[in-house]
C-alpha cells in the first residue's frame, strides 16, 4: 500500500510539472516596463510578428531549454539568428527580463530544439 501511495503522488507532482508553462511579453523598452504586448506561451512554436521589440518579458518561468529563432522578416521566413536557452539565466524567479541584443528581427519563434544553422 505504501507503494500505491508513492505512486499517487509521483503521479500528481508529474502531472503539475507536465501543466507548468512559461509565458513570454515582447517589450519594446530593455528594462520590460514599457509597451509589453500580451503574454504568450512559449510552448507555442507558431511564429510572433514582433518587429521593433528590444526585450522578452518572462513570467513563471518553469522550463530551461527554451530557444527564440529570429527572422529579419516577417512570418518567420527563415533564421538569421537563434538564442539558445533564454530561460536559464533568470530560472529560480517567476519573472525576469531578457535582452534581445542579436541582429535586427521582425519575427520570432520560440523552440525547444537544440538551434539549427542560420540559414537566411
Amino acid at each position: 500500500m505504501l507503494s500505491l501511495s508513492k505512486l499517487i503522488i509521483f503521479t500528481t507532482a508529474l502531472a503539475s510539472y507536465a501543466s507548468a508553462t512559461t509565458y513570454a511579453q515582447f517589450c519594446n523598452n530593455g528594462d520590460c516596463t514599457e509597451g509589453c504586448g500580451i503574454s504568450v506561451s512559449v510552448d507555442n512554436p507558431g511564429c510572433l510578428n514582433e518587429n521593433g521589440r528590444v526585450a522578452i518579458k518572462f513570467h513563471d518561468t518553469n522550463l530551461g531549454a527554451i530557444n527564440l529563432v529570429t527572422s529579419p522578416g516577417p512570418d518567420c521566413p527563415c533564421q538569421n539568428y537563434c538564442y539558445s536557452n533564454i530561460v536559464e539565466p533568470i530560472k529560480g524567479g517567476t519573472e525576469g527580463c531578457f535582452p534581445l541584443t542579436g541582429p535586427d528581427a521582425q519575427s520570432f519563434r520560440f523552440q525547444t530544439e537544440v538551434c539549427p544553422e542560420n540559414n537566411c
